[in-house]
């Protein structure tokens, strides 16, 4: 797990990097959409006191995803 600024663009950058070019732009957007939705539960957690399993974490995050898609059309994710 990154722990420094460097680390995180270090590991951004070679996560990216090592997948082809069309599918970039989805992969992308799935480590957005995770990080975001990890970084929401961890503050729910810590201010209101409630707690979420990791499966119910994962249906939130594939759920904004779908809603993404369905609003945007794009990114693709399969």
């Amino acid at each position: 797990m990154p722990a420094t600024d460097s680390e995180i663009q270090e590991w951004w950058c070679s996560s990216i990097r090592a997948i082809t070019k069309d599918k970039r732009r989805a992969t992308a957007a799935i480590l957005i959409y995770t990080a975001w939705n990890l970084w929401k539960e961890r503050n729910q957690m810590i201010i209101e006191g409630s707690q979420c399993s990791a499966l119910q974490v994962f249906f939130l995050i594939k759920e904004e995803i779908w809603l993404r898609q369905t609003a945007c059309g794009v990114p693709r994710i399969d």
